[in-house]
């Protein structure tokens, strides 16, 4: 698990519910309270799981909450720090076509080498994209957040349908993102 993506979830925490949560958090997961993911560096993939199952029980959240969350979180600062990576021109539809690649340019600036999830994304209608999240952290609800963060950035309201889902039984994920007229 890249290094920034964690920061990225402690961060969350801290924002969503404060220091005192947080550092509980960290704690729960063997962590100091006041401990900080370097962003270069990589940690084992159960990490992010880690911490939202943490996360939720320090909360009452679910765990599909604290992630989709996480998600919808992430993205100010990821168009923040990677704009140079997403052309200026781009619709939402034109961002959620291209993610796979924004994200992995992204992750391969910290971590050289790593391989991100896979989530592709096709048009499958004047207004809807179908995407597809393929990974063994089983991580749905966030992608389903960066989605939401993303419409928001662009401001435009949709609808989201999982119409396959790992933790169903599926063997991925699969989104319908309706609505996104840009």
């Amino acid at each position: 698990m890249h290094g920034v993506i964690l920061e990225e979830m402690r961060l969350y925490v801290v924002n969503e519910f404060g220091q005192a949560v947080a550092g509980q958090v960290l704690e729960r997961s063997g962590r100091a309270a006041d401990h900080q993911y370097n962003p270069d560096h990589a940690y084992p993939d159960t990490e992010l799981g880690l911490l939202a199952m943490r996360a939720a029980e320090v909360t009452g959240k679910p765990i599909p909450e604290i992630l989709e969350g996480f998600g919808q979180a992430m993205v100010p600062d990821m168009f923040k720090y990677y704009s140079i990576l997403v052309n200026p021109r781009w619709s939402f539809d034109d961002f959620l076509l291209g993610m796979e690649p924004v994200l992995h340019a992204a992750l391969q600036l910290h971590t050289p080498g790593a391989l991100p999830a896979k989530v592709q994304a096709t048009r499958a209608g004047p207004d809807t994209v179908r995407v597809v999240y393929d990974s063994p952290l089983r991580a749905c609800a966030a992608v389903r957040g960066v989605i939401r963060g993303a419409a928001a950035h662009y401001g435009v309201e949709i609808e989201i349908t999982e119409n396959e889902c790992v933790l169903r039984g599926d063997p991925v994920c699969v989104f319908t993102v309706a609505g996104s007229k840009d």
